[in-house]
């Protein structure tokens, strides 16, 4: 299990929102031009085939990209099991993102295990970035954050959290909460980052997932905002 972590300088990944493979490779382009570390795809319409195309595309274009997705409303085993269907001879994702670990309190949960064998069966070497204390779903409180992220530190590549909604930043205690259970494990983002407040979570997460925060009005990616959060963040490098 790969760790990747960033020692306190996070790794920015937009996200983008798949309306098709031209927009797609569009969009990719303008992160490329500056020097993302990253990016994911996803679709809001659970268009799975749609999805499986851009992805294709993306690869094909982007061959050294680092390249994630989210298969959204599918758990871990499921969203790994639709892309091995899709892409028999190698899943061609570096990141594959669930808003859900399938790691409780208890520990790893009947989805995560069908994923970790599915994962070691493929050969798949990617990482897992699974939600925890995740947005939509039943809040944790704050207090049994540092369990939680001590249960998920030993089987999730990297814990990934948010705010309350989209577009909304977690609070610092939060995040710090699941810093102490973490340890030196990676924590991610993925809600509510700007260019104003990226400062704000240097050295307490190592990835940002940011779509509303570099987004047009109109949609799509502003190259101003981008490249402010990313001098924002180099700057601190």
């Amino acid at each position: 299990m790969s760790s990747w972590t960033t020692a306190g300088t996070p790794r920015i990944h937009p996200v983008i929102h798949v309306a098709g493979v031209a927009q797609v490779l569009s969009e990719i382009g303008k992160a490329v031009a500056h020097g993302v570390d990253g990016v994911f795809l996803i679709d809001h319409d659970a268009d799975d085939a749609r999805l499986v195309r851009c992805v294709a595309a993306a690869r094909e274009r982007h061959p050294g990209l680092f390249l994630g997705a989210n298969v959204i409303k599918r758990g871990p085993h499921a969203a790994l099991a639709l892309l091995h269907e899709a892409f028999p001879g190698g899943v061609p994702l570096d990141a594959l993102w669930t808003d859900r670990a399938a790691v409780g309190l208890g520990g790893p949960e009947p989805e995560f295990e069908r994923f970790a064998a599915l994962r070691a069966g493929i050969g798949w070497h990617g990482l897992q970035f699974g939600g925890v204390a995740f947005k939509y779903q039943d809040p944790v409180p704050e207090a049994a954050l540092p369990g939680l992220a001590r249960a998920v530190r030993d089987h999730v590549d990297v814990a990934t959290t948010s705010g309350p909604g989209t577009g909304q930043a977690a609070g610092r205690a939060k995040l710090e909460a699941l810093r102490s259970g973490l340890g030196d494990r990676p924590l991610a983002l993925a809600s509510g980052v700007t260019p104003g407040n990226v400062r704000l979570f240097a050295g307490l997460v190592d990835h940002i997932l940011v779509s509303t925060g570099i987004n047009a009005p109109s949609g799509g990616i502003d190259e101003r905002l981008l490249a402010a959060l990313l001098r924002a963040v180099r700057e601190d490098r």
